[in-house]
Order: C-alpha cells, then structure tokens, then sequence
C-alpha cells in the first residue's frame, strides 16, 4: 500500500434545490435512490492528498488518472481512499467494503492520452439566452461545442478548496496555489452545461490528463468535441472530449468525460 486515508461523505445542503436534482433528497428520491448523490468530481476531489502522498506532487504538473464511478457517494457516509503499489486507486465504504469508486493513476503521459479528440478552436462563443435540449436524436456527435471562458484567481481557487473539498493541503492554498484538480475537472461539465440544457445527470467515468500545474492566475478556456451518445438500461449517456488553456494558450489538462444526462426512473 502506498497511501490511505479516510474520509466522512459531507454536502452542503442536501435537502435543498439543486441545479442537478440528483444532488438533492427529493431529487434523488425521484429516481430510486435514497438519498443525494455526493458529486463524482468532489468525491475524486477527496483523494488529492492520498493521491499526492503515494506519487507525489508531480502528478499535478504531468500525471493521469482513469477513474469509474460504481455506486452511489451519500453524505455521512465512511470512505476509505487506497492507492495501492500498482497505483490503483480505490474508495470503498467503510461499512461494507462496497466499491463506490477507483481506477488507475500514473505519472508522465497516459497509455490512451493519444486516443482523445483535441479541439483546436478556443475562440470563446458567449452564453445564449435560450439553450438546446440534449437529446440522443440531436446529440452533435464528432463536432465541437461551444468554447466557454471562466474566471479564476486565487481567491476563487481558495474558496473552491475550503468551502466544497474542505481541503487542507497547503498547495492548493495561499495566495499562489496551484488549482486543485478537482476544480479541472469540474470545468468540463460546465462546459457542456454552455451549449445545452439537461439533467438531472451522473458522472460515470473520467479520464484525466494533467500536462502542466495549473496556476490561478487568469481564466482559463475549455474546448471540445461530443464523441459518442448510447442508451444503455434506459439512461442516456454521453462522452466529451476536451483540452482546457490557461490565460497564456497553454493547453493544461485532457478531459475526457462519460456522464448520464438522462437518467431512468426506478
């Protein structure tokens, strides 16, 4: 074993409204599930620190993470984070052993990086007034969607480390953190949030290439293109590729990510 820790579920507010109703009681409830769904990205957002203990920091400026989720993250729930000597990473409850998530974790370049759709339009398209819903039919599969431009300075990156992660690792914070990946992460959801209405939707795998530590010293662009859409069990899934510059064009970060933006009723 390399590193392990552990860690209490929590959600600010659970019981209300949300922008993605599953991360609400009643929206949650809605759809079989007994209670709000703790968000795949603050989840993987938990394991900086164990992650960094077993590969170092690094991992922030050129490493890679492969990660599925399995089962549902409730608040109060017991985690155990494990990134064993092979560099997979697991968090299981403490309770059961049940797998919620976990994958594999890796310095340098990823073995699929070559494999993911690099968009090469940044050119920053402004948020319309009335959005598009998605759909399998109308799904803009093999094209790019609408770049988007967000702020960031280092106030922001504090903020997002103390009040979503209650992050403690002294990288991330100050008045020149390095960006917590987890935010990374996040930025591609809002991206696709920018050309479509939809929801409520779950995270379902992720496939992160970092390729320099990001600085919080600007705002920062994210790209990409749709790259496939399925139906499977009655949910409705989607799969973006994207590469996110920081304010000097200097591409950062990979993302792919695979999501259910329509989610069966049970």
């Amino acid at each position: 074993m390399l590193s392990e820790s552990q860690i209490t579920a929590f959600m600010e507010d659970p019981d209300q409204s949300k922008p993605n109703a599953i991360h609400s009681t009643m929206g949650a409830k809605k759809y079989g599930f007994s209670a709000a769904l703790v968000g795949g990205v603050t989840a993987y957002g938990w394991c900086a620190k164990t992650i960094i203990d077993a590969l170092g920091q690094d991992w922030l400026s050129h490493g890679w993470a492969d990660i599925s989720f399995k089962r549902p993250i409730y608040p109060g729930d017991e985690l155990v984070v494990r990134v064993d000597s092979g560099k997979k990473i697991s968090v299981t409850k403490l309770t059961d052993g049940s797998d919620c998530f976990g994958g594999v974790l890796g310095l340098g370049d990823a073995p699929w990086l070559e494999t993911l759709k690099r968009p090469t339009n940044f050119q920053v398209d402004r948020f319309e007034d009335r959005l598009p819903t998605l759909t399998l039919e109308d799904a803009p599969v093999g094209k790019s969607l609408r770049t988007l431009e967000v702020s960031l300075n280092s106030k922001i990156a504090n903020l997002y480390c103390t009040n979503k992660l209650r992050e403690s690792v002294e990288v991330f914070l100050g008045s020149e953190p390095i960006v917590h990946p987890a935010w990374i992460a996040e930025q591609p959801i809002h991206w696709l949030h920018h050309s479509y209405e939809y929801g409520p939707a779950i995270h379902t795998r992720s496939k992160i290439q970092h390729l320099v530590a990001l600085r919080a010293e600007g705002p920062v662009r994210i790209a990409g293109i749709c790259s496939e859409v399925y139906e499977r069990k009655g949910h409705h899934y989607i799969v973006n590729d994207t590469a996110l510059i920081d304010q000097k064009e200097t591409v950062f970060a990979q993302i792919q990510h695979q999501a259910i933006f329509r989610v069966a009723k049970r």
